[in-house]
């Protein structure tokens, strides 16, 4: 991923970085961070452009880098290689569900119903169209199909 970088002084302008924080053993980004998750980042002088911290840790710690770079402890200011291993999105989004940190049902940002409501639109269903159900709701006739067919809100 970095081939042609000069380690030595990525190295040691990488340290100047971060801060070992002792109970959790996250090593803590103190240089820019960007995107909407708040990772660290560091621009490469070959690139010219900024590269995740983590990543450049990860790479500077275990060398070549062939997959995503993911964070054992869910901290994304953490450095620490140890924190950090390589796996492929689908172990990044597995991870996610795992450690419940989806927003799924109430928690997404989008929702409009909770699970009570859910509940009681399961209720429903049989006895009432899914036009009438949707309108009490004021969702969609497709969300309460989609609740219906197990699409959404599925029960876990």
């Amino acid at each position: 991923m970095f081939p042609e970088i000069d380690r030595g002084s990525v190295t040691r302008r990488f340290e100047d970085k971060f801060i070992p924080e002792p109970n959790s053993g996250c090593w803590l980004w103190l240089g820019a961070t960007g995107g909407k998750k708040g990772y660290g980042k560091m621009m490469l002088r070959h690139t010219r452009r900024p590269e995740f911290a983590h990543r450049i840790s990860f790479y500077l710690s275990f060398g070549q880098i062939t997959k995503h770079v993911l964070h054992k402890c869910d901290n994304p200011y953490c450095v620490n290689p140890e924190h950090l291993f390589e796996g492929t999105n689908d172990d990044n989004i597995a991870d996610m569900v795992a450690k419940n940190r989806n927003r799924r049902g109430e928690r997404h940002h989008w929702s409009v119903l909770t699970e009570e409501d859910v509940g009681e639109i399961r209720k429903l269903i049989g006895f009432q169209t899914l036009k009438s159900i949707a309108d009490m709701y004021g969702v969609s006739k497709h969300a309460i199909w989609a609740i219906k067919e197990g699409k959404n809100w599925s029960k876990q």
